[in-house]
């Protein structure tokens, strides 16, 4: 038979693999603040509600990847961006995936910020 493993050590493996995970999961604030570099554009213009096409699609970008890279949810993310609602949250999420997959542009922006994003906690 294979070797016995004891309680203690699956608990210890559980919880490490968490502790990992936590210690590199970014804040909503840091995502907001890569994608307004990228974007070249103000914070306060991300976070509010200006429509042009740039700002709108690095709002869709940032809400994206905060769902992708933290555990904050439609409702938490919505909160940072002046209380959209979460099926705004939610609608963003399906279009950049959606363009993720047709467009390899989009694809390229996001793996660009996502590195820029992991890069902070080097």
């Amino acid at each position: 038979m294979g070797a016995s493993i004891d309680a203690d050590t699956v608990t210890r493996a559980v919880r490490d693999m968490f502790k990992d995970k936590a210690e590199f999961l970014p804040s909503a604030d840091i995502i907001i603040d890569e994608v307004c570099k990228f974007y070249n554009i103000e914070n306060e213009a991300l976070r509010g509600q200006g429509r042009t096409k740039d700002t709108s699609q690095a709002r869709q970008v940032a809400m994206y990847m905060i769902r992708r890279m933290t555990n904050l949810s439609l409702k938490e993310i919505g909160r940072e961006f002046e209380n959209r609602d979460h099926s705004t949250v939610m609608h963003s999420i399906d279009r950049i995936e959606k363009l993720t997959k047709s467009n390899p542009e989009m694809a390229e922006i996001i793996k660009d910020i996502n590195t820029n994003v992991n890069a902070r906690y080097e």
